[in-house]
């Protein structure tokens, strides 16, 4: 079977940058030190009227350019916001027909945080197979329109689109083995859903229903022990157990990593990871501080970036891990080059 790998990669950030600064106007409820002290400087946000398939579509863009090839040469598109613009259809025909890419069939692929990497998995076994030869791989979340800004954890998002393609490379690189999996008892314990406001729901007073519904989906932590509770538990412990066991099918350890992408959920968690795998800081590249927690596309931005400042290198052995809500768990491990 052909080898299959990645060969470009695209990010789109929306223009505003919105600092702590902008926060203080609020009274905002204190949730868990765990995402409360995160550390975010400041985070992009969508402008109004901006929907995630706009950034999507930019970012897949981007990702074409940056592949060398044209948005016609793109056969599939596997897309994965955390909030699609209308409940159904998903946003993948949408990207399809706004990006151009009319030789493309496109579709959903959503886990969460997790996105990109449950993409690359089922691109490297569409392209090792011959079924397709150039597919392109989105992750993107505009969930500050989500955020409670009654409670702390609503400084800790921010919005974003990533996108990378996928086509054969020579033998020897690309991906090497990938590991998923899903642990779904903790299905409720991070999402969004529809619900008052944290603020309101504590100090309820009856509304005016003149001045319309109060309730709207918001993004949500289970403050509880199947929450919050288990995310401190196996926060630190999941992401590099699938990683190793990733490395493993490559015949690989932790030892072997020359450079590690992670998903960017909150510091505490990020540096735990990069202990457990025993990866130095300058082996890395995280955005959190500058964009915050982008979900989906956390990833592809980190990877972007590495790869453009020249910190990943041609026949690096790079790990790319982290959770996402459900729960997922899910490593990829490829050597970086064509």
């Amino acid at each position: 079977m052909r080898a299959a790998g990645i060969v470009g990669t695209g990010l789109y950030l929306p223009e505003e940058i919105r600092t702590n600064e902008w926060f203080k106007q609020f009274e905002l409820l204190p949730f868990d030190d765990l995402f409360d002290n995160a550390g975010v400087m400041e985070r992009r946000v969508c402008a109004k009227g901006e929907k995630s398939s706009d950034m999507e579509t930019k970012a897949l863009l981007a990702a074409v350019e940056n592949a060398g090839i044209s948005i016609e040469d793109v056969e599939l598109i596997l897309d994965g916001p955390n909030l699609r613009d209308q409940p159904q259809p998903g946003n993948a025909a949408l990207v399809q027909y706004k990006s151009g890419a009319k030789n493309a069939a496109a579709i959903n692929v959503e886990s969460a945080c997790t996105s990109l990497l449950s993409q690359i998995a089922i691109a490297w076994g569409l392209i090792r197979s011959s079924m397709y030869s150039t597919i392109a791989c989105i992750g993107a979340t505009n969930w500050t329109i989500a955020a409670d800004y009654t409670e702390k954890n609503c400084m800790f998002v921010g919005d974003g689109a990533a996108a990378l393609i996928m086509q054969p490379v020579s033998n020897g690189k690309g991906i090497l083995s990938t590991h998923l999996e899903t642990d779904g008892s903790c299905y409720s314990a991070v999402g969004r859903n529809l619900r008052l406001p944290r603020a309101l729901i504590e100090n309820y007073t009856a509304g005016n229903y003149l001045e319309g519904p109060r309730e709207k989906v918001y993004l949500y932590i289970d403050r509880g022990d199947s929450g919050i509770g288990e995310i401190r538990r196996s926060g630190p412990i999941k992401t590099p157990e699938v990683a190793k066991k990733a490395l493993a099918k490559a015949g690989h350890t932790e030892k072997d990593i020359d450079f590690l992408i992670t998903h960017n959920p909150t510091p505490i968690l990020v540096n735990a990871w990069q202990k457990a795998l025993n990866v130095p800081k300058e082996k890395t590249h995280i955005t959190f501080e500058k964009y915050g927690n982008m979900s989906a596309a956390s990833i592809g931005a980190n990877l972007h970036e590495a790869v453009i400042m020249g910190k990943i290198k041609d026949g690096d052995l790079v790990v790319m891990c982290g959770p996402g809500a459900g729960f997922h768990h899910s490593a990829v491990v490829m050597r970086w080059g064509r």
